[in-house]
């Protein structure tokens, strides 16, 4: 028994959780015309189902979306979901002869005792002897010492194995360990070495708890029902919204276009004829990939349109930037203020050094008086070690003449702003509101333009 490969992929990616298209097609490097063309067909036979909410903000669920609504969830436009069905699900157990036997969760380490330091773990699953193997195995598997004396079994009637599967009968075991910082030297005993090695070897076994089926990879199997839909379709020319858009998107770092386009919600027609546009004018310019090991890959490339189409679809890797002439055409439609320009980087985030870099010593010093109540991390007094960068590479494209940079120590924050409540000190609720208010203004440093 055969399925095609795209709409096995959909029905394989719901098959625990509900999921969403952008994702598959993301995952699985598809293209949106794949994705539309077999989740069309799974809704019409009644494999999958969807839900959403309307303009009224009323839920919807349980309906099969057309054609135009699967295209408007993969271009960010429709909140929506999709599921199996029992059918669905039926059709998968056919395809791939699930043993569900093997099937089991394993929630580690969810809970901690305060007072003894212990940890609590549960497993669920309908084979005794399987839990019993995991358990004997959790030293090797998730370096836990097992605390024997506080496993406690139980019997479950039909259990939920997943939103659209009800077994019989399982069985659920708790248990309390701690963890151990595992380090395999030169002095590890052999047999802790074998045991080791049996132990993954055997629970790799039972992990796959069913056969993947045969799959037709032949395209023309699945646009017999519907033609694909060319990028074009949707539009003829450019939009100067969107392209802004792309061009506003890479002004401090590389990005790929189908980040960019799922995040600002723009379908992929209309982000691969900006892209082209911007391209074509030498506004923006690629780094290509030959794979994901390709850690360098090929700059100053310039897309074509088929280029940012397999881009899009996820069959060619690659990231895009503004060239010069690219960002002096975003400065002229944001107009930004570069004496506000400042980047807190307590994360390491490429391509800036550590620590918090602008072009204001005196912006960045006011940050250092308030971090703490309104970053994730806050530095620590004392440890402040300023540069001044003279020139001041502020972008990748953008060199200022005069910038500082200050690295420090840091900690994570202990002030949680969502836990103000009506308890809280009035000097502490003002001193966060007047921080906020700052720092929100200095973080818009540049005008988005408006568009009719």
């Amino acid at each position: 028994m055969t399925i095609n490969r795209v709409e096995y992929l959909m029905i394989l990616s719901a098959l625990t959780e509900t999921e969403i298209f952008i994702n598959v097609a993301s995952d699985w490097r598809l293209s949106h015309a794949e994705v539309v063309s077999a989740a069309n067909r799974l809704f019409q036979s009644g494999d999958i189902l969807a839900a959403f909410s309307n303009e009224n903000g009323e839920n919807i669920r349980g309906v099969a979306l057309t054609i135009s609504q699967i295209w408007a969830s993969l271009n960010g436009k429709l909140n929506a979901f999709y599921y199996l069905t029992s059918q669905g699900g039926a059709r998968w157990e056919g395809l791939t002869g699930a043993n569900w036997n093997y099937y089991h969760k394993w929630c580690l380490g969810y809970q901690r005792d305060e007072i003894t330091g212990l940890f609590r773990s549960e497993i669920i699953c309908c084979s005794q002897q399987i839990m019993q193997e995991i358990i004997n195995y959790c030293e090797y598997l998730e370096n836990q010492i097992l605390i024997s004396e506080t496993c406690f079994w139980e019997d479950i009637g039909f259990w939920k194995a997943t939103y659209w599967k009800t077994l019989p009968k399982a069985y659920k075991v708790t248990y309390q360990h701690r963890y151990f910082e595992l380090c395999i030297d030169s002095n590890t005993p052999k047999e802790w070495i074998e045991k080791d090695r049996q132990a993954k070897q055997w629970y790799s076994e039972i992990s796959h708890w069913y056969t993947e089926p045969e799959l037709d990879t032949n395209p023309s199997s699945l646009f017999e029902d519907i033609a694909p839909i060319s990028y074009a379709a949707l539009a003829e020319t450019p939009n100067s919204k969107v392209e802004y858009l792309l061009l506003k998107s890479v002004v401090i770092n590389y990005y790929g276009l189908e980040s960019v386009a799922y995040s600002e919600h723009l379908s992929h027609a209309e982000t691969a004829l900006a892209a082209d546009s911007l391209f074509q004018k030498g506004d923006i310019k690629a780094i290509v990939f030959a794979d994901e090991y390709d850690a360098e890959g090929t700059p100053d490339v310039v897309l074509t349109i088929a280029g940012i189409q397999d881009h899009l679809d996820g069959r060619l890797k690659a990231s895009y930037y503004l060239t010069p002439q690219g960002g002096a055409k975003w400065e002229a439609m944001a107009h930004p203020a570069w004496n506000k320009f400042l980047i807190a980087n307590f994360l390491n985030i490429f391509p800036y050094e550590e620590g918090i870099i602008g072009t204001e010593r005196e912006i960045i010093e006011q940050l250092l008086a308030v971090d703490s109540l309104i970053l994730i991390h806050e530095h620590i007094p004392g440890t402040e070690k300023w540069n001044v960068l003279e020139p001041f590479q502020a972008t990748y494209w953008k060199t200022l003449p005069r910038g500082y940079h200050v690295s420090c120590e840091h900690k994570s924050s202990d002030f949680c702003p969502w836990k103000l409540d009506d308890n809280t000190p009035v000097e502490i609720v003002e001193e966060y509101k007047q921080a906020s208010e700052w720092y929100e203004n200095v973080k818009k440093w540049y005008t988005d333009p408006s568009f009719d």
